[in-house]
């Protein structure tokens, strides 16, 4: 049983799985950011409603990021927290990464770019051809210029509204607006890392901001 938690965007989400398998989950959506607010909350409801006993969590995974500052910084603790506590491993996963593995299923022979929203004109992206990676998380700056590496992406995260605006050559590019960051994302890779031991150090590991903090106002 692994608790997977996710909080790199405006969506606050948990899941529970088994053996690799979806049990359950919650998540909900605020452009106020409430995760500090409901992400223990959630947990709570998520546990007591399956009726689970706490100590039967045998590891957790977590959003590491690229994506909100604020929420990657409370997913984190949140996740050391509860490892701490309960004596278990935790697992460190790109956010990007659980993304592309959510519009896997539905898109199972495309080259998906999983892109979240940054400042100005700029996204988190990554692109990735089945298990090829194209492009590594990192923020991209997307103009009508923009040249994909394949001949069609599927477009998936939160970005898609900004990029509609921008990427208008529709024979390359294709937007799955269903798709956004979800606890439920983490399920396969986290099962996978968990099953050859492959655990984060609790001591070393930070969110991957993939850039500097910015903080203050902006011309654009």
């Amino acid at each position: 049983m692994i608790l997977h938690i996710e909080t790199s965007t405006k969506i606050c989400s948990v899941a529970l799985s088994n053996h690799g398998e979806l049990v359950d989950f919650i998540e909900t959506s605020s452009d106020q950011f409430i995760h500090g607010e409901a992400l223990t909350v959630m947990i709570d409801q998520l546990i007591k409603r399956n009726s689970i006993d706490v100590e039967s969590l045998k590891a957790i995974s977590f959003s590491l990021g690229p994506g909100s500052y604020t929420g990657l910084r409370i997913g984190l603790a949140t996740a050391k927290g509860l490892a701490f506590g309960l004596g278990i491993p935790f697992i460190g996963v790109s956010s990007l990464e659980s993304l592309v593995s959510l519009a896997r299923p539905k898109h199972p022979n495309a080259t998906i770019a999983a892109a979240f929203d940054a400042r100005r004109d700029e996204v988190f992206l990554r692109i990735q051809q089945e298990n090829k990676v194209l492009l590594m998380d990192q923020p991209v700056v997307i103009t009508e210029d923009f040249v994909s590496p394949t001949n069609t992406l599927v477009w998936v995260g939160d970005a898609n509204v900004k990029l509609k605006e921008i990427l208008r050559i529709e024979s390359q590019h294709m937007f799955d607006d269903e798709i956004q960051a979800s606890a439920i994302g983490q399920i396969a890779i986290a099962f996978h890392r968990f099953s050859i031991g492959d655990f984060d150090n609790m001591d070393q590991i930070k969110p991957n901001y993939t850039k500097a903090f910015y903080s203050g106002p902006t011309n654009a």
